[in-house]
């Protein structure tokens, strides 16, 4: 990090310090360097940035025609859009013309998000295109023309956005600027901590802004951290692996803050491409990250450059070579996915945070081995940690939200706030057992964390899974539930009930899971932050989300062998492309000799079956196949 950059981040924070402390600072400093990249986004073909000076210019604008059509109300407009540059000029835009933005977690059930507007007298949606809440839309679209720009004094103070709604409650936090302004001023015990935050690529320092922005994480572990001291976000097109990946190697991005479900999903890509090389791959990967890691234990910067040099092959595959800070939140990032990240070089850390606490700590120490511990940090100079008798965290300070409703009524705000984790503080870093809601009481009345349960698997061939407490003959019982795709297939599946109960049987008695059930139907949105227990089981209890046990499924599987759902699909695509009847193609036609195919449809063929399985080895002459029966056993060969 240069002298000028550094002088910057100095002055911004000097200048917040020594403000009102307020929204409208944090705007006038976030904006006075005009000339910056606020943000840069990508079609697939051309990147395109903005600069901070063109979304102010974008906010002023909006800012006037919004003040022209609503007036300064004082109430909450809902911001119902994704993250881009608009969002950000209509958060702020809001805020300018004298509203308060409520930003609407766009993976609610509608029927909840309707509630919460309905509690905050709501008149107003800000949306990108179109609506199903209840409400008059505002498009960006709409807001054009020359207006006066607002009064400065209407500038509002206060936004609201929702937990994530593990409970199935309306939740509604509110923050005023001071509030976020202490969440930002954090960043100087974190910089001196570890001035690794701070690294910059080639002159700049790029966040992925993979988190939404209407998420305790994305909102101010993302936006307000990085955009309050001139850096620059990265929008993606989508949120498939291919496009995270190509996106971060394209832009140069340098810090990504995901959950989870990022992480794993990249341990299980490295792993299943190091077992498809054989075993001397296997153990030649691992003897590497063992190396890079006690390199990095001795010489924390050096050996990580060196580690992403070393895995050059891993890491360009991966996010490529930029990639200087990562931080996991939102739940349990498995040892092993800690211990590979920070192995490849990508400085993985856990943080700690809430939506009614905001980001409240990081694990920031510079060495793997602490890191790799699992352990969320020490609090932020704004907040306090303390344990109660039964082990609970509880939190105080001056960064925690300033009111909180629940299903309308405004909740009882202590000195200190509950929030439910389980946690050990060892030698002053903390680290999660679970939370106290999810904890399921065993057949020999031990409590059993389900995290600490569920992290132990990494099943291969299900979409998501989740273990947690489900009723059964004789009470509560310790179940895991896999989300299995529409074409799983009997080999599929004894492949994956192989793998369940091999793990389980690892485990003891008292911790094994009892039941094990497979379901089709969606257990989260793709893009949720974690899959939502209560959510779970309130969807289980409904029938939205039906359950068969994996006997039950084998049974019904083998009962419709001759025309599996694999097969269907695949005769289904043929069809498609060939523009003949599926009736007419069976398992063993021939794509040439019996339908009639040629050359050209075959290798689209091809590309749409690679599209739909996520399967992308066709490029080889020996995967060819040219029947509906050769291509599903290549894809049970792959799934």
């Amino acid at each position: 990090m240069n002298k000028e950059i550094k002088a910057y981040l100095r002055t911004n924070r000097e200048q917040l310090e020594s403000s009102e402390k307020d929204l409208k600072a944090i705007f006038r400093i976030m904006f006075r360097a005009g000339d910056r990249i606020l943000c840069e986004t990508n079609d697939g073909f051309r990147v395109k940035t903005y600069t901070y000076g063109q979304i102010y210019q974008r906010v002023c604008r909006t800012a006037a025609a919004l003040y022209a059509r609503v007036g300064a109300t004082h109430k909450y407009i809902a911001l119902e859009m994704d993250n881009s540059p608009d969002w950000i000029a209509a958060f702020w835009a809001i805020l300018m013309s004298g509203n308060k933005p409520y930003l609407v977690n766009m993976r609610y059930p509608e029927s909840l998000t309707a509630g919460i507007l309905k509690t905050l007298e709501t008149e107003y949606i800000f949306c990108a295109e179109s609506t199903k809440l209840p409400g008059q839309v505002i498009t960006m679209a709409e807001l054009t023309g020359d207006f006066p720009p607002p009064p400065e004094d209407v500038f509002e103070n206060e936004l609201a956005f929702s937990s994530s709604a593990t409970s199935m409650n309306e939740v509604i936090c509110f923050y005023s600027g001071f509030q976020i302004a202490e969440q930002i001023l954090n960043f100087k015990q974190i910089v001196k901590e570890c001035p690794r935050i701070a690294k910059h690529y080639k002159g700049q320092l790029k966040q992925l802004a993979f988190l939404p922005f209407y998420h305790v994480f994305g909102l101010f572990a993302v936006y307000f951290w990085f955009t309050f001291f001139g850096r620059t976000l990265v929008f993606l097109r989508d949120y498939s692996a291919e496009t995270i990946l190509k996106t971060c190697r394209r832009h140069h991005v340098t810090h990504i803050f995901a959950v989870p479900m990022l992480w794993h999903t990249i341990e299980k890509q490295v792993r299943a491409e190091a077992a498809k090389q054989g075993a001397k791959k296997e153990t030649k990967l691992r003897r590497a990250l063992a190396f890079s890691t006690r390199l990095q234990n001795l010489f924390p910067n050096f050996g990580a450059a060196v580690a992403k040099k070393l895995l050059r092959q891993v890491t360009d595959k991966l996010f490529g070579s930029s990639v200087m800070f990562c931080i996991n939140g939102g739940s349990y990032l498995r040892d092993s996915a800690m211990e590979l990240l920070n192995g490849i070089g990508y400085c993985m850390h856990n943080g700690y945070g809430m939506s009614e606490i905001g980001i409240t700590s990081v694990e920031l120490r510079k060495r793997p081995r602490d890191r790799n511990r699992n352990s969320i940090g020490h609090p932020f100079t704004s907040v306090h940690y303390r344990l109660d008798e039964a082990g609970i965290l509880q939190v105080k300070g001056t960064s925690l939200c300033t009111k909180k409703l629940i299903n309308g009524q405004e909740a009882v705000l202590d000195d200190w706030f509950d929030t439910g984790d389980r946690m050990e503080c060892v030698e002053g870093y903390y680290f999660i057992h679970g939370r106290r809601s999810d904890t399921v009481i065993g057949e020999n009345g031990e409590n059993i964390n389900p995290d600490s349960v569920e992290k132990l698997f990494m099943p291969e061939g299900v979409q998501q899974f989740s273990v947690l407490g489900l009723a059964g003959e004789d009470g509560q019982e310790l179940s895991l539930v896999a989300q299995i795709p529409a074409y799983t297939t009997l080999a599929l599946a004894g492949r994956i009930k192989d793998y369940l109960y091999s793990v389980n049987n690892t485990l003891p008695s008292a911790m094994a899971v009892k039941k094990f059930y497979f379901t089709f139907e969606e257990l989260a949105p793709p893009t949720a932050v974690k899959v939502s227990r209560a959510q779970l089981q309130k969807k289980i209890e409904t029938g939205a989300v039906k359950l068969m046990s994996i006997a039950q499924f084998q049974q019904e599987a083998e009962a419709s062998s001759a025309q599996s759902p694999l097969l269907t699909q695949v005769c289904k695509i043929i069809a498609e492309v060939l523009g003949v009847e599926e009736a007419q193609i069976t398992a063993t036609s021939h794509i040439f000799y019996d339908l009639g195919g040629t050359s050209i449809q075959y290798f689209s063929i091809l590309s749409a079956l690679a599209e739909h399985f996520s399967i992308h080895e066709y490029s080889s002459t020996d995967t060819y196949c040219y029947t509906p029966k050769e291509i599903c056993e290549y894809i049970e060969s792959k799934l």
